[in-house]
């Protein structure tokens, strides 16, 4: 009697734990594949129909606008919209400050079960704002242009569209020139002659107050060029392209006085 209810062997137990934990394991993947069954179900249904648009811009931190909607952010490389298929208008935007901003425009088709990729090169633009203040900013008086920003007066008589000279001959110019009953005329820095360059424009890309530029070469800046002695920087007013060159060649020459 005793040998016939005997407690089992601890192995018997063991062979029951491990039948018992291989069948849970086996529950286990089969609902973690229904999960994922369902997931992909769900993925294919909810884009069934789209397109992807993948939009790269030079300028980080740029808003993506789809159709006037705020859609996405530009960082590095790609961003990724789903969109319904069909032709939109995609605007690329960044402010600079209320005067100013990065901007550019283009129309595009999304179709279905498709990726598309564009990339913006943006361009600066003027605000209204910004049109505002520079209609305000300049003052033309005597053959001259105020800039009541930044308080300069410029020559802009009709010898700044036709004096060309070498560099130190355009230093010497501007030192012995009377204009507009002043003396004390100079040649311009660089940052001063670039301040009236007007990147909206072209040919003529100079502030509208400016009626007298040649934009078939370059304009003389006093500022040398530090990796070659010999050469000095100079702007050209048909798109606002700066380099440096020798200072023995000839260009063209305006003047500059501080406004009291």
């Amino acid at each position: 009697m005793r040998d016939k209810y005997k407690t089992p062997k601890i192995k018997h137990f063991k062979k029951i734990a491990i039948i018992y934990n291989s069948k849970s394991q086996r529950i286990n993947m089969s609902r973690n594949l229904w999960w994922v069954l369902l997931l992909v179900v769900s993925m294919t249904t909810l884009h069934a129909g789209k397109g992807k648009l993948r939009v790269s811009a030079d300028q980080q931190g740029a808003y993506v606008y789809v159709d006037g909607k705020k859609k996405a952010m530009i960082g590095e490389g790609f961003s990724s919209i789903l969109l319904e298929e069909g032709d939109y208008t995609v605007r690329v935007h960044k402010a600079i400050d209320a005067n100013y901003e990065y901007v550019q425009t283009k129309q595009i088709f999304v179709g279905e079960d498709s990726s598309t990729k564009i990339s913006f090169k943006l361009k600066r633009k003027i605000t209204a704002q910004g049109r505002v203040a520079n209609k305000n900013r300049w003052k033309r008086s005597l053959g001259t242009v105020t800039d009541t920003k930044l308080w300069l007066e410029w020559q802009d008589n009709t010898k700044a569209k036709t004096n060309k000279k070498k560099w130190s001959s355009a230093r010497s110019y501007c030192h012995n020139l009377t204009l507009a009953g002043y003396s004390d005329w100079r040649l311009p820095t660089y940052d001063e002659l670039l301040s009236i360059v007007d990147y909206d424009r072209y040919d003529p890309a100079i502030m509208p107050s400016f009626q007298n530029v040649n934009t078939s070469s370059f304009y003389w800046s006093s500022s040398e060029f530090a990796s070659n002695a010999k050469d000095a920087w100079m702007v050209e007013f048909k798109d606002g392209f700066a380099n440096n060159r020798p200072r023995y060649r000839e260009f063209f020459v305006r003047c500059v006085r501080a406004r009291q």
